[in-house]
């Protein structure tokens, strides 16, 4: 709408509402004025015929009363009609001319207060009637009535009213034409202005000559706009120059930016990010963000949420993960590292988003490459036999591998970061932290070779300790490859002790056979006297001396000789319990009454291959050794312990024996026990812990024997505590038993393992690593979970820290704290956990415990995977 129209109606509105407001209250004013003009006439009637009346109504002239009332009546007064109560509350007189109308009669007998007021209304034919009334005599009860007829006076106000709204409507016309004048006035300067502005142009200096005559605020105006237009020149050449900074900074950033409004829609894109998403720039503006920055997860190659939800929901810079992959639209794909920022206004709400990203695919690349290459590298060191660490200048650990792990059942996350002082015993932290100072100081290579690394270990390592260097050719590590070469070193010792024994064989061989033919011309020559001697009884006694020295003589050789030999000459298929009850009279004559001799002969016991008189020979002298060793304990047990045991691949592992199936022979004495030092040297020719009681060459020919019979011998033994013997024969088969057992093994399943579902965690304890590893790896691969623990120390505080624990299987024989005065502690913290005792020592001193059963359940060690998960199950089952 124009504007001149504008300030018409807006005048045209002004002056109508001022009417129609003026109407109203003219009206209004008029309506009062009738009703007090209506009082004011009855008032005056009543007065006025008060003082001429009073005295006919008195007197009871009502004639009289009733023709005044009629010319009254009949004036020019708009009255319908009039008439006088008395003090009865009767018509007195009225000025109807057909009689007293009954609307009326109410009133009549109404009572009245003084003073003149409007008691009704009514409509009669000849319009509305407004009836009052007025006290006409002080003191008396007589009163007058005056109907007043409202036609007359209604007649007269509509009159009124349509004056009044002539005269508006007059005004309303000089209204219009004076808006007319005064917008004429108003919008003529304005017009003028718009002309000379549009006629300026855009941005230009206003024209003012043909605004000369115009009004002063028209000319403030134009000037006002000159200003206005002036600095928005200004604002625009700066914005320009902004725009054009702005473009050549997005495009000279090397990295790709694409800004969007809040609606997610492209409002701005450099070449950069034109490039790699293959949209042009002008194609990329007004479309969404989504359609032209496609982006996948790398690795699994879903799709990845545009960070633009993410950016506008939280109003936060969103970074996406190292691993995005951005699909160009030409097909390329480009490996991006990005981010999203919201654009927000002072007032901090979120106008848009900033998406910044670069083309990282070569660093990717590099990057993935590295990983790959580590995780090898961490394979490759995981998988290695040796335990392989690094450790920093101040011998904080940055590196440990599986074996490691393993090895100190340490995880890495407890290892990294901490010192050896935070992580072994004194000793232990000392000897490492001492090998880490020889690395340092010397700069290059070492080896060393340790013993006991481990406490409780006698295990043998060659350790390689050398330096990390930086590019700098700065040390900044050490690193440490610890290998176990205890199989080695038992190898070397076997090879040295073979090596004696074959010297010692060569020597006693040479020395028998020389012995052998001295002998033989002793005794021959004895024979000879013996022969030639007849009836000289006292020489034939002397002669029959040296014979019978001759063949005493002949026995020890070839007891040399069979020493000497790599094979036995009386090697048969022999029944071992059937040896040992053979042998059981001599043994215990051997031992005597101080001592006690037990035999446990298992039942079906397999056949071995071997000689029974070298057998006989290595008992007895397993005996002789025994009771020499319980000489302080009288009252010592000896107890000779036989079974069938199947070698499986984890136990020949361990153990070091090669699979199969196998008769052991245990013998175990609760003698004085020995040191490790001492069990590496027992089966030495000539070593003798007897002093001259002893010639040392009792156990190298045991050693002998079992060598000669295919078979294996362990020594068990700790001082105080006794010493087991633990031979290992292999079983004898015919070719035909041969060929069965080849076949069933072809065909057999492999063995079921427990239900995996049913993972019960059990806590492995022993001070003896190659046994606790055995059982571990035992129960893993039955399904179940397993914690290690090398003495009870350990396995409380394990217990402590750890939630729920099924069974605790534990060494009998441990440093500090057995396994009875563990699986007491268990029992009184504890009590839900269930316990397995193994022991390889026949062991009576707990028997009579007040948990007999722990001594009767006792498993015998060295036990195989069967008789283990046997009785973990069982356990577990009740």
């Amino acid at each position: 709408m124009r504007f001149s129209w504008r300030i018409i109606l807006l005048v045209l509105t002004l002056v109508s509402l001022t009417a129609l407001a003026n109407l109203w209250l003219t009206n209004y004013q008029g309506r009062l004025l009738h009703y007090k003009s209506e009082r004011i006439l009855a008032e005056t009637i009543a007065r006025s015929l008060s003082e001429t009346l009073v005295q006919d109504i008195i007197d009871g002239n009502r004639l009289r009363v009733i023709d005044q009332l009629l010319r009254i009546k009949n004036s020019d007064i708009p009255i319908d009609f009039l008439y006088i109560t008395d003090e009865s509350h009767r018509v007195f007189a009225h000025s109807f001319e057909r009689g007293f109308p009954r609307y009326l009669l109410h009133n009549v007998n109404a009572q009245e207060s003084s003073g003149t007021r409007l008691i009704g209304k009514y409509q009669t034919d000849s319009g509305v009637t407004h009836e009052y009334s007025s006290e006409l005599i002080p003191g008396l009860e007589s009163r007058l009535h005056i109907g007043i007829s409202q036609s007359t006076i209604e007649a007269m106000q509509a009159e009124n009213s349509r004056r009044i709204l002539l005269f508006g409507l007059v005004i309303l016309g000089a209204a219009l034409l004076l808006a007319f004048l005064l917008a004429r006035q108003i919008v003529t300067p304005i017009n003028r202005l718009t002309r000379a502005v549009s006629q300026s142009g855009d941005l230009k200096p206003i024209d003012f000559d043909g605004l000369q005559t115009s009004p002063p605020e028209i000319r403030l105006l134009a000037e006002t706009i000159n200003r206005a237009t002036q600095a928005r020149q200004q604002a625009t050449h700066e914005l320009e120059n902004r725009e054009k900074n702005l473009a050549i900074t997005l495009n000279s950033i090397g990295d790709a930016v694409i800004a969007t409004d809040a609606n997610g829609i492209i409002t701005r894109i450099n070449p950069v990010a034109a490039k790699l998403t293959g949209w042009p720039e002008q194609q990329a503006i007004g479309e969404t963000v989504t359609a032209v920055f496609p982006i996948i997860n790398a690795s699994t190659r879903e799709t990845i949420d545009n960070p633009i939800d993410s950016v506008m929901k939280t109003g936060e810079t969103v970074y996406l993960s190292n691993h995005t992959t951005l699909l160009s639209k030409d097909g390329r794909e480009y490996q991006i590292a990005d981010s999203a920022a919201p654009i927000k206004d002072e007032a901090g709400n979120i106008e848009g988003m900033v998406l910044i990203f670069n083309d990282v695919t070569e660093q990717y690349q590099l990057r993935e490459s590295l990983i790959k290459s580590r995780n090898d590298l961490q394979a490759i060191m995981n998988n290695s036999p040796a335990a392989i660490y690094a450790k920093d200048l101040e011998g904080r650990y940055i590196f440990v591998n599986r074996v490691f792990e393993q090895r100190y059942q340490l995880s890495q996350q407890q290892v990294v970061g901490k010192t050896d002082a935070q992580l072994f015993s004194p000793s232990m932290a000392s000897k490492f932290e001492s090998q880490h100072k020889m690395a340092l100081q010397a700069g290059k290579t070492i080896e060393l070779e340790e013993q006991n690394l481990v406490d409780g270990d006698n295990r043998h390592y060659r350790i390689g300790l050398f330096p990390l260097r930086n590019d700098s050719d700065e040390i900044y590590a050490i690193c440490g490859i610890s290998s176990d070469i205890s199989e080695r070193v038992q190898q070397e010792e076997m090879l040295r002790r073979s090596q004696k024994m074959e010297s010692l064989g060569k020597l006693t061989g040479g020395i028998a056979h020389d012995f052998n033919n001295m002998l033989s011309i002793i005794t021959g020559y004895a024979e000879l006297l013996e022969a030639k001697l007849a009836g000289q009884d006292k020489l034939i006694k002397y002669a029959a001396e040296i014979h019978r020295a001759g063949l005493r003589g002949a026995s020890l050789t070839r007891k040399l000789l069979a020493f000497s030999r790599k094979e036995s000459t009386e090697v048969s298929v022999v029944d071992i319990n059937e040896l040992l009850k053979n042998q059981q009279l001599i043994l215990e004559k051997t031992l005597t009454v101080k001592y006690r001799l037990e035999l446990d002969l298992a039942a079906q016991l397999w056949p071995v291959n071997l000689d029974s008189n070298d057998f006989d020979d290595a008992i007895i002298n397993l005996a002789i050794n025994a009771m020499h060793a319980m000489e302080a304990e009288p009252g010592g047990l000896l107890s000779f312990q036989t079974g069938n045991l199947t070698i499986s691949s984890i136990e020949s592992r361990i153990l070091q024996i090669p699979e199969g199936d196998y008769v052991r022979v245990s013998v175990t004495d609760t003698g004085c026990g020995m040191d490790s030092a001492t069990k590496q040297k027992i089966f030495e020719p000539f070593f003798s812990t007897k002093g001259e009681k002893g010639t040392g060459l009792g156990l190298s020919q045991v050693y002998g024997f079992v060598e000669r019979s295919s078979g294996i011998v362990k020594v068990y033994s700790e001082p105080g505590r006794g010493t087991q013997f633990e031979f290992y024969f292999p079983r004898y088969r015919s070719a035909d038993e041969r060929q069965t057992a080849e076949r069933s093994a072809q065909t057999s399943e492999p063995p079921q393992t427990a239900d995996a579902t049913n993972r019960h965690l059990i806590l492995v304890v022993d001070d003896e690593p190659a046994l606790q590893t055995l059982a571990s790896e035992i129960l893993n691969q039955h399904g179940y979970q397993t914690l290690c623990a090398n003495n009870a120390r350990e396995a409380l505080e394990i217990l402590r820290n750890t939630d729920h624990i099924d069974l605790v299987l534990s060494d009998v024989i441990m440093p500090a704290m057995d396994g009875y005065q563990l699986a007491a502690l268990i029992r009184e913290h504890y009590p839900k956990v269930k316990i397995q005792l193994a022991s390889g020592f026949s062991d009576q001193r707990h028997s009579g415990h007040e948990d007999d059963s722990l001594h009767r359940n006792l498993l015998h060690k060295p036990y195989n995977s069967a008789d283990l998960l046997q009785r973990i199950r069982q356990l577990l089952s009740r």
